[in-house]
């Protein structure tokens, strides 16, 4: 079995860990302080964040949301958001997951609400479900994802003034997973590197427009020009 593939295996295990952590463990939603990324840690980010840690700390040195930085000497770092949504899980809404990025080998997205998850590698990429057939259809992509739009209402005038519907579920590395069957997914907020690493690679082969506090990506180079010029308007 490849490097890229143990990796991955190695990483649904713990997806399918975390699952099973959600429905067994006690007081899942209690604040445990500020984790690394700068964010409020629940219980579930630190067990989910322990998981991870436990299963691919032979495979790499761990830079994590919550604990920040660990060295395993080892020449590749694995970047993990170990609980995608945390708001959404500890709200009871169905839209949350885990991010994996294994430096230049491997991603791996999971959601943990209901199984799909996507992977690539040298092989390339795939989506699938841990637990059936996952849905599959001809896509309409005539909706935007817009992550953070309730803190960018500017925005939002926009794209109701050019007769655009947008969603903004709030999971970033899961929407920017998803968006690879959208129009567009924008982010407007504070770029972290545990949020979209993962997501770029496994969307590598979409389109990216970036600033210093701004993500567009779409699947189709012309959606991306449209959508950044209604933002800059």
């Amino acid at each position: 079995m490849s490097l890229s593939q143990n990796f991955i295996d190695s990483a649904l295990c713990c997806s399918l860990k975390i699952i099973r952590a959600l429905h067994e463990e006690l007081n899942l939603f209690e604040e445990k302080g500020i984790g690394f990324g700068g964010d409020r840690s629940l219980n579930i980010d630190l067990i989910s964040e322990k998981i991870l840690i436990e299963k691919l700390s032979e495979f790499g040195n761990i830079l994590s949301e919550e604990a920040g930085f660990i060295d395993n000497s080892k020449d590749k770092t694995i970047i993990i958001d170990p609980i995608d949504g945390s708001y959404n899980v500890s709200n009871n809404i169905p839209y949350f997951g885990t991010s994996i990025y294994f430096e230049d080998i491997a991603s791996v997205i999971v959601n943990l609400s209901n199984g799909d998850y996507f992977i690539r590698d040298e092989n390339g990429k795939k989506f699938d479900n841990l637990f059936r057939k996952p849905f599959s259809a001809t896509f309409r992509r005539d909706v935007v994802i817009f992550e953070k739009a309730y803190q960018n209402p500017d925005i939002v005038e926009k794209l109701h003034k050019h007769g655009l519907k947008f969603r903004a579920p709030g999971a970033l590395s899961l929407s920017l997973a998803y968006g690879e069957k959208s129009k567009a997914v924008i982010y407007k907020g504070e770029i972290r590197e545990f949020d979209i690493a993962a997501a770029k690679f496994y969307n590598s082969d979409c389109f990216w427009h970036f600033e210093d506090d701004l993500i567009v990506m779409a699947p189709d180079y012309k959606n991306l020009e449209e959508i950044v010029s209604i933002i800059k308007e």
